[in-house]
């Protein structure tokens, strides 16, 4: 067997694999992918991290140790970090600079989750960049990123269905988020709230095996530690039901500001990429030297909040300058993240309000730092609207479950807050909207793009060349066939011919003179001569939703497309005709 045909036999299985995996029945194989994917998720999240905590720890001592920098290091360091982004980032397209989870959710909405390379290595440089230079950013929204993007590339190089790349893309999500904090369950609940933005059976299991999987890396390297050391906490008496409902308000109103802060600057935000990035490079300075807490990823200081051991004025302080450090970052595109700042921001402000409600209600008040926990779940919640995210994630990092019932009214009290008296939309979903991208979605429209274009797909097709001998032609039919895709020059589709227009020309006493090809030595047929309907048409990969294929009937103003398992579009990699009506009924009757 010489390489050419272990190559032809190799793509062979690989279209068999495509078409298995656009189906339902689809789960061991998607389960296998989602470890796959998890794992060489969980690498690069490690690989990541030790980028920023290996240079922190040699100049530091400590990654989180930025309070002991002199205060002329803390002014420039973040502003050299921004000369190196702006040298790098210069030489990139504009649209290779977009970064961060607003990015994800862009391609996996309206680019078929088609994560670009240039892209992914922007976020991996920039967030070492902005972390490494004290900048204050988080690690988990670039690892989000960076998850997405890496099971992005695993479903490209298989080619996969839309809906297994963007299913994919949720594993790495998934395995990012649980590699960086050791949150196995919240890291699936945020891969299916936050990207997917929907719960499907079939999604469950494969995301939670890539979750485990980056789990079972970041336990194996860092140990099984938390990202934070929690005390134990718990609810102190039901006469601290309403403090709970007065944090929650205070936090969604917290939570809405940071919103129209971020989005007022995004709109405010230089052009130019220099002025931009100098611009958060001398703000972070400035404002590292007067509030050091507030550099870098800033765990330290949350730490010491769910202690208790930061006093009020100190988390006034420190609450208020990482607010609008952190309005001012994402409003101006910086490559960090946001998911940590927003857990910062929730930790003061419960803080201070333990503090507050310790001094006024000292008999029904819990510790400070059992309300910095509740705080920093709400935040997340309600800049996310992720609140389920929020409650998994407070869970795992306390491991006390007796947290969750405070925790379940803060997060609903704070995100209803947001939403329904400030009426505001998640932080991403704004920032996108600003672009004239809008995340909501017809039902109809969902369903189509979580529909593969082989699930309406009519596989009873037959090739044959325009001219035909009747003899091969008539055996084409023997196997019942509801299309026959003429072939052209160069392996092309000429068009497609309903199979029993073609039967009908063959019968004897039909068939006519001007239908065969003139002085052949045998009889021969031109099927583009024949009195038949024959649709003109345009191919289209079986990557493809069923979204998409509507999309290009209509621009193209045909009605059936041919679907191929090979990117150019010829003979020899067709797969079948789709229809308009055959994705009409696969939503009226097969979804």
């Amino acid at each position: 067997m010489n390489l050419t045909s272990l190559r032809d036999k190799f793509e062979s299985r690989l279209a068999d694999l495509r078409i298995h995996l656009a189906h339902v029945d689809a789960l061991p194989l998607l389960a296998l992918l989602g470890v796959f994917a998890g794992a060489f998720t969980a690498l690069v999240i490690l690989l990541f991290r030790l980028a920023i905590e290996i240079p922190l720890n040699l100049a530091l001592g400590d990654s989180e140790a930025f309070e002991s920098v002199s205060s002329e290091w803390r002014f420039f360091l973040p502003i050299i970090g921004s000369l190196c982004l702006a040298g790098i980032f210069h030489f990139m397209l504009a649209q290779h600079r977009r970064t961060g989870i607003g990015h994800v959710l862009e391609r996996i909405q309206f680019h078929q989750g088609q994560m670009p390379l240039p892209n992914w290595l922007a976020q991996f440089i920039g967030g070492i960049v902005c972390a490494v230079s004290g900048q204050s950013t988080g690690r988990e929204g670039p690892a989000v990123h960076l998850g997405a993007g890496t099971g992005s590339f695993v479903g490209r190089y298989l080619q996969l269905p839309t809906k297994n790349n963007q299913l994919l893309m949720a594993c790495g999500v998934a395995a990012a988020i649980s590699t960086s904090f050791n949150t196995p369950i919240a890291g699936v609940i945020f891969a299916l709230e936050v990207i997917l933005q929907e719960y499907r059976i079939i999604g469950f299991i494969p995301v939670i095996l890539a979750s485990v999987t980056g789990a079972l890396f970041s336990q194996a390297f860092y140990g099984n530690e938390a990202a934070f050391i929690v005390p134990s906490f718990d609810m102190r008496s039901l006469w601290e039901t309403p403090l709970l409902i007065v944090i929650g308000l205070f936090i969604g109103s917290l939570a809405a500001g940071l919103t129209r802060l971020t989005g007022q600057i995004a709109q405010r935000a230089p052009d130019n990429l220099w002025a931009r990035l100098m611009l958060i490079g001398v703000a972070n300075g400035a404002l590292a030297v007067m509030v050091p807490g507030i550099m870098g990823i800033g765990y330290d200081s949350v730490n010491q909040a769910i202690f208790g051991n930061i006093g009020t004025l100190m988390l006034l302080t420190l609450l208020s300058a990482k607010l609008l450090i952190t309005g001012l970052n994402i409003g101006l595109a910086q490559p960090g993240g946001i998911i940590g700042p927003m857990l910062f921001v929730g930790a003061m402000a419960g803080g201070v309000f333990g503090h507050v409600g310790q001094y006024f209600f000292p008999e029904v008040a819990g510790a400070s730092g059992y309300y910095a926990m509740l705080g920093m779940a709400a935040m997340m919640a309600a800049c996310l609207q992720a609140p389920l995210a929020g409650l998994m994630t407070l869970m795992e990092l306390t491991g006390n479950p007796n947290i969750i019932l405070p925790g379940m009214l803060v997060v609903v009290i704070a995100s209803m807050t947001y939403t329904e008296i400030f009426k505001q939309k998640s932080l991403f979903q704004s920032l996108l909207l600003m672009r004239g991208l809008d995340l909501q979605q017809a039902p109809i429209v969902k369903t189509l793009r979580n529909a593969a274009v082989v699930q309406a797909t009519n596989q009873q097709v037959k090739v044959l060349p325009q001219y035909v001998p009747l003899e091969r032609a008539q055996a084409a039919l023997q196997d019942n066939p509801r299309w026959i895709v003429i072939e052209g020059d160069d392996d092309k589709v000429s068009g497609i011919l309903a199979a029993a227009d073609l039967s009908f020309a063959l019968d004897p006493d039909h068939l006519d003179e001007e239908w065969l090809v003139a002085k052949s030595e045998i009889p021969t047929l031109d099927l583009m001569a024949l009195p038949a309907k024959r649709k003109p048409t345009k191919p289209i990969f079986m990557q493809a939703n069923l979204q998409e294929a509507l999309d290009l009937m209509h621009n193209e103003g045909i009605e059936a497309l041919t679907v191929h398992f090979g990117e150019h579009g010829k003979t020899s990699t067709i797969l079948g005709v789709v229809e308009a009506d055959n994705i009409h009924n696969f939503y009226r009757y097969k979804h």
